[in-house]
């Protein structure tokens, strides 16, 4: 049961990040004030283990999620892989930089860890690739990311894991776009382009759970069923939002990588570890 108050002392970041995004939509159907929810926000975020700068960056993103009330889904298939592409390139910049951060990230760099980020930044620079070949275009290349993100790890892991969670819940609604099951402008339903969702989909809860392991979250697989955050696809324009044009907090921006350094700082993890299956 979710509670306003926090008073059982430290919390794991998954419980509080799953806590915040669930008041964030609570919010908008509840039509609650704004100056509401950023302090049952504070109260959920101060008693965790993230830590003043964890505080400060979930309470903005958390409210930027509640800002936009439901709309109609609008979807169509270019503006949904767009949006793919968009945030595949913001997770191959991102991860990247945190490889790049070496002991500046150690529980990312460390000899147990490492190898997660480096399959998880080549599979995300993948995927981008792959939806380029489908003509997708990302609505930029260049990125910000919050103060301290690839030197402080109580800001590195609840923006990843927050981002994960964002990933994941734009592609639940890419497929439930291209199954025809609901109303948007795709009007046709897509099984390849719905399968291709889905398996992308799956890859990333993988780097949501491993995120969990390497920030020793117990247990890092604490899902039944991953949420579904979002109604459309263009819904996550608004919590990606500040990673795409910075704000106060933000700095930047940082380039998306060119491939070969894709596969450089990925080694042995890199795009010749993987067999390129075929999607169906």
């Amino acid at each position: 049961m979710m509670t306003d108050h926090v008073d059982d002392g430290l919390r794991t970041t998954t419980e509080v990040m799953t806590e915040l995004v669930a008041k964030a939509h609570e919010s908008v159907r509840a039509g609650e004030s704004r100056r509401n929810f950023f302090t049952r926000t504070a109260q959920i975020a101060g008693a965790t283990a993230l830590g003043a700068a964890g505080v400060g960056l979930l309470q903005p993103i958390a409210a930027r999620a509640a800002a936009k009330p439901p709309t109609g889904n609008s979807d169509t298939t270019q503006e949904v892989i767009d949006i793919a592409a968009t945030a595949e390139a913001l997770a191959s910049t991102f991860y990247y930089h945190a490889l790049a951060a070496g002991d500046k990230l150690p529980n990312v760099n460390s000899t147990a860890n490492m190898n997660y980020f480096q399959a998880a930044v080549t599979q995300e620079y993948d995927h981008l690739l792959y939806l380029q070949k489908l003509g997708a275009t990302p609505v930029t290349t260049q990125f910000y990311f919050p103060d301290g993100m690839f030197t402080d790890e109580t800001v590195f892991f609840p923006t990843a894991l927050l981002l994960e969670e964002y990933f994941i819940a734009a592609y639940l609604a890419a497929a439930l776009d291209f199954s025809g099951a609901v109303s948007s402008g795709i009007t046709t339903a897509n099984p390849y382009a719905l399968g291709f969702a889905v398996q992308v989909l799956g890859v990333e809860c993988e780097h949501r759970a491993l995120l969990g392991v390497a920030n020793n979250v117990t247990p890092p697989n604490d899902r039944i069923i991953e949420a579904a955050l979002l109604k459309s696809v263009a819904d996550a324009v608004v919590p990606l939002k500040p990673f795409l044009s910075g704000g106060s907090g933000y700095k930047g921006p940082l380039e998306l990588p060119a491939r070969h350094k894709i596969d450089k700082i990925s080694w042995p993890y890199d795009f010749s570890f993987f067999p390129h299956y075929k999607i169906v």
